[in-house]
């Protein structure tokens, strides 16, 4: 009877993998987000709407692990285009 390597390179692919049983299975990892930026009330509801209208380019952010700097983004210029508002509102330029 032979015994198995618990551990194995992949050349071909570059991937790692792990005795688990009789089965190798990939070592795979989330890769950590790069910042954590708090989302606000903007960001949550762009959130559910890329969710709800755009599905496909919501789950290429999540997978790329773009999504939180992205509505992160969001929330800020939205956050500064309300504050530029309601400043030009108390100055009356806007009627």
């Amino acid at each position: 009877m032979t015994t198995l390597k618990n551990l194995l390179h992949d050349s071909n692919n570059g991937l790692d993998y792990t005795l688990v049983n009789d089965y190798y299975l990939p070592n795979l990892t989330a890769a950590a987000p790069a910042e954590r930026n708090p989302t606000g009330r903007w960001g949550r509801l762009h959130k559910r709407y890329l969710k709800e209208q755009y599905p496909v380019r919501y789950n290429q952010l999540v997978l790329s692990g773009e999504l939180g700097n992205y509505l992160a983004k969001l929330d800020r210029q939205v956050e500064e285009q309300l504050a530029l508002i309601i400043r030009q509102m108390q100055d009356g330029a806007v009627r």
